[in-house]
C-alpha cells in the first residue's frame, strides 16, 4: 500500500517508518516547518518532501498529521480537488476528534479513519520503540473497524475501538491524565528545587511510575482532581 503523509506533527514520520517496515511503501510527505523537515530528513531521508495535492494523488493511504482544527478545512479543501475516491483510506491523530470529521473524504468513497496513539512523540527513532509498547485509540465506520485495528496492529501497537459517542469522555479522560499528571510532577519538582536537592528528577521518578502503577491497577472511583491536591 502508498503511504503519504501530510503535516508537520512529529508523530507523521514516526508512524510512516513504522508501516514502512510492515512493508508498506512511502510515497511522498508534505510538510512546512523547518523542524518537521528535519524530521524526515533523519527518519525517512529517502521520501520525497512533495506538495500536498501530489501526496494525496497517488496516496492508497493519506495520514493527516495536522492539529484537531485544521483537519475539516483541509479535508474539505482536499475533497473540493477530487483527490479523495473509493477504498482510498484517509487517517487523521487527533485524540479530540472521530472519524466523523473526515465527512468530505468519505463523501467520495474513502474510507475514514482516526488513529490516536496514546504517547508523547519525540519524532525521532526512539518513539519507534515506546510505538511497539502503547495503545491506539482507533474509530472507523463499523464495517470498516477491522481496517483501523489492522493499520494499528501492522505498527507493532494494540488497538482499542473508540466509537464515535465515546470520543469526548475519551478526549477529556486523555487530557486530564496528560495535564493533571505533568502538573503535579512538575510542582514536585519544584518543591525539590527550591530546597535545594539535586538530581530531583532522578529522586522521584521512582515514585511516580510506582504511584501511576498502583493507580492503574486499582478499581477505578471517580475522583476531583481538586480533591487530590
Amino acid at each position: 500500500m502508498k503511504i503519504g503523509v501530510v503535516g508537520d506533527d512529529p508523530a507523521g514520520p514516526v508512524l510512516a517508518k513504522a508501516w514502512a517496515a510492515a512493508g508498506h511503501e512511502l510515497i511522498g510527505v508534505f510538510v512546512e516547518s523547518p523542524e518537521a523537515i528535519d524530521r524526515i530528513e533523519a527518519l525517512i531521508p529517502d521520501v520525497p518532501i512533495a506538495n500536498m495535492a501530489a501526496v494525496v494523488e497517488d496516496a492508497d493511504l493519506v495520514l493527516l498529521a495536522i492539529p484537531s482544527s485544521d483537519l475539516e478545512i483541509t479535508c474539505a479543501g482536499l475533497a473540493d480537488l477530487g483527490l479523495f475516491g473509493p477504498k482510498k483510506i484517509v487517517v487523521h491523530l487527533s485524540p479530540l476528534v472521530g472519524y466523523s470529521v473526515l465527512a468530505d473524504a468519505a463523501r467520495f468513497g474513502a474510507i475514514p479513519i482516526a488513529m490516536h496513539p496514546v504517547m508523547h512523540f519525540t519524532g525521532t527513532s526512539m518513539d519507534l520503540t515506546v510505538l511497539k509498547n502503547t495503545s491506539i485509540a482507533v474509530s472507523a465506520p463499523e464495517p470498516l473497524t477491522p481496517i483501523a485495528e489492522a493499520l494499528a496492529i501492522e505498527l507493532g501497537a494494540e488497538p482499542m475501538v473508540i466509537t464515535e459517542d465515546q470520543r469526548a469522555a475519551y478526549a477529556e479522560a486523555f487530557e486530564v491524565a496528560n495535564s493533571f499528571s505533568s502538573l503535579v510532577v512538575r510542582q514536585a519538582l519544584g518543591i525539590l528545587e527550591d530546597a535545594g536537592i539535586q538530581n530531583p528528577a532522578r529522586l522521584i521518578a521512582p515514585v511516580v511510575r510506582s504511584a501511576v502503577e498502583t493507580a492503574l491497577s486499582q478499581p477505578v472511583s471517580k475522583i476531583d482532581p481538586k480533591d487530590a491536591l
